[in-house]
């Protein structure tokens, strides 16, 4: 049997004497100008990088900033309705019932005031029948002072007037306490309209 044999096919080289291609100060070049450019280009890769993370850090800050004003907005609105809440609360339970009681300090000190004028002139104190009792406790409380305590039905127990010949002193808490519900109802429409 015999062999096939193989051809190798010779390709040309250069001969030993033809000189190289490179020499040594264009192969340092060479070098020199490749490492530059992969120092370059792995300069601009890491810049990329980076103003990638800043954008990537800028849109979570935006978001984050979204999210801060959106739960302000929402703290504010829940707050303000909790205020208004107490608000409503208060002037239902609350101040009546103060004003109720503030109406015998205030007829005791329009009463010393009078009575520090030293008028021998008699006054007479107008009330609401259920506040007589505890407005003659008051009148007893300064002596020195004629007074008379008459019955007015019109009056309720937050209202009372003291005159005195032709002057007249009017102390109307009702009047407060519906100045102070409107102030209220004023403010709620002011919040509706801003929230339309």
């Amino acid at each position: 049997m015999r062999k096939a044999m193989l051809k190798l096919e010779v390709f040309e080289t250069a001969a030993p004497d033809d000189p190289p291609l490179l020499d040594a100060e264009a192969a340092e070049t060479l070098r020199a100008d490749a490492y530059a450019q992969g120092y370059g280009a792995g300069w601009n890769d890491a810049l990329q990088q980076m103003r990638d993370e800043d954008a990537l850090r800028e849109s979570a800050a935006l978001e984050a900033l979204q999210a801060i004003s959106f739960t302000y907005n929402e703290a504010h609105g829940a707050l303000e309705t909790s205020f208004l809440s107490l608000t409503r609360s208060l002037l239902e339970m609350v101040v009546p019932e103060v004003l109720r009681l503030s109406l015998s300090e205030l007829v005791l000190e329009n009463l010393h005031h009078a009575a520090a004028r030293e008028t021998r002139l008699p006054l007479r104190l107008y009330c609401a029948p259920q506040a007589r009792a505890a407005l003659e406790r008051v009148t007893s409380a300064v002596p020195g002072l004629e007074i008379q305590l008459l019955d007015e039905p019109s009056y309720s127990e937050a209202q009372v007037s003291l005159r005195v010949e032709d002057q007249q002193r009017n102390i109307d808490l009702d009047a407060v306490l519906a100045q102070l519900h409107a102030a209220f109802a004023h403010q709620i429409a002011l919040k509706d309209r801003k929230e339309a």
